[in-house]
């Protein structure tokens, strides 16, 4: 008597169908996918530069001087900032190579667009006469020679805007004729 055991496995023609429909649900992902990390680089940009003023106001503060912010932007996609304790001295230039001006304690303070592809920063007007350039008094934490302003960070999936206020305040915002949600409007 011969016993016959079931067979284990799958068809050519099954294994193809599932491999056809994996296709189309991967065609279909992708682009929200895309759009998602687009989503992701301009609100990590947007909040490192928050971070980062955070910090310039608190460093001024605790070691009673001016910390200064110099903002670099082509109109593309390569911007860059840094920051430097003793702003009066030499400007912070974070494009050059070395950028050995833009230091706080000793410690080089440059931060590139290398890690937000697609994410474009204008160059900042800030108020009282600096230009592309702010900073923090040691008293209170005001912006240096009323430097108030707005950092406006966009791409495809929107825009934040990183502003500075008379007081010190920094905040984050989306315009609301390319918001992003999960921030107040400006």
């Amino acid at each position: 008597m011969r016993i016959v055991t079931p067979q284990h496995g799958f068809t050519l023609t099954e294994m193809a169908v599932t491999v056809a429909v994996l296709a189309i649900l991967a065609a279909i992902a992708v682009p929200s996918f895309q759009s998602t990390i687009d989503k992701r680089r301009l609100i990590g940009a947007a909040e490192q530069l928050y971070g980062d003023l955070q910090y310039a106001r608190s460093e001024a503060i605790k070691g009673n001087r001016v910390v200064g912010v110099n903002f670099t932007a082509n109109g593309t996609d390569t911007w860059c900032y840094g920051m430097d304790d003793t702003p009066t001295a030499t400007v912070c230039d974070c494009n050059t190579s070395a950028a050995s001006d833009c230091t706080i304690d000793g410690v080089q303070k440059v931060f590139t667009s290398q890690g937000f592809r697609g994410v474009t920063m204008p160059l900042p007007a800030f108020g009282g006469g600096s230009g592309a350039n702010t900073g923090f008094e040691p008293r209170r934490g005001v912006p240096s020679g009323g430097a108030q302003g707005t950092v406006s960070f966009i791409s495809p999936t929107g825009q934040i805007d990183v502003v500075l206020s008379p007081e010190g305040r920094i905040r984050l915002c989306s315009p609301s004729t390319n918001k992003v949600a999960g921030y107040a409007a400006c």
